[in-house]
Parts: structure tokens; C-alpha cells; sequence
């Protein structure tokens, strides 16, 4: 599925989305008010491609390795919010392909030093429609639209 859904969006990104894309920061780190946020895709140490599961120890090693009260990941798509030392871990989830038994989409909210973890249904079904008029194989047509209908793999 991912190879496929790569391949796709390789042929239909104009080259200048591709370098714009290149260019994006693998990682950031900001300020609000006394809170340092450290931001990625995936881990502080693979930043593309890690995957670390929300129970996984190799967590401890990568947020203590960032200077940052908040460490916000993501690539799993499954939220959560877990507390290490005095650091705080958060994975929103996904806006897309959820990986959490529904197909709502997901996202975290930072309220008063606090996170909560939101979700919300969407129009799966034109999101579907479309999907079908991309001509992608039947197998991995039949699997993309299933984790959008179930939220499992």
C-alpha cells in the first residue's frame, strides 16, 4: 500500500513540489510562552521513518535527547499523549488512513498546558469516491479503502 500510494503521488507532484517538499525542515523547534515544542514526523533520531510504538522504553532515549518540554510526533497515526520525566509526548494521530478502529480523523488540541486528543467524522465516502478514480490496483484499492472505513490495517 505505501509503496503504490507513493508511486502515485511521485507521478502527479510537479517538480517544484518535490523541491519545495525537499526543502521542508526534517524537524522544528518552537517557543510558546515558557513551553519549548520540538516537532517531526517520526522520531528525533529517524525523522522520516521511525516507528516507535506509544509503550515503547526507546522513547525515554529519544525525548531526552531533544531540548524540549513537548516532543510532537506522528507517523504511527495512533494518538496518544504519554508523560516522561517532565517532558510530555504527544502523537495527535492522523487526518488520514486513522490506525485507531474508526475512521474518524484526529488531531490534539494545547489548552492551558494540557493536551486533549480530539476526533471527528468526516465524508469518508467522498474521500472513497475519489480514491477509486485514482486507478489504483483492486488490491491495494480494496486495502486503502478499508482503513478509511474501519481505521485498521
Amino acid at each position: 500500500m505505501a509503496d503504490a500510494t507513493r508511486r502515485f503521488s511521485a507521478s502527479v507532484v510537479t517538480e517544484d513540489q518535490k523541491q519545495f517538499l525537499r526543502d521542508l525542515p526534517l524537524k522544528a523547534e518552537i517557543r510558546r510562552g515558557n513551553t519549548r515544542f520540538y516537532l517531526t514526523h517520526a522520531t528525533p533520531s529517524d525523522p522520516l521513518y521511525g516507528y516507535r510504538t506509544q509503550d515503547s522504553d526507546e522513547w525515554i532515549k529519544e525525548v531526552e535527547s531533544v531540548p524540549a518540554d513537548v516532543v510532537l510526533v506522528g507517523h504511527t497515526h495512533t494518538p496518544f499523549v504519554r508523560k516522561i520525566g517532565n517532558r510530555v509526548l504527544v502523537n495527535p494521530g492522523s487526518l488520514g488512513q486513522p490506525k485507531t478502529g474508526k475512521p474518524d480523523a484526529c488531531y490534539a488540541v494545547w489548552q492551558d498546558e494540557n493536551f486533549d486528543l480530539k476526533s471527528f467524522s468526516y465524508p469518508v465516502e467522498r474521500t472513497i469516491a475519489k480514491l477509486r478514480s485514482l486507478s489504483f490496483r483492486p488490491e491495494i484499492e480494496k486495502d486503502l479503502i478499508t482503513v478509511l472505513q474501519t481505521g485498521s490495517v
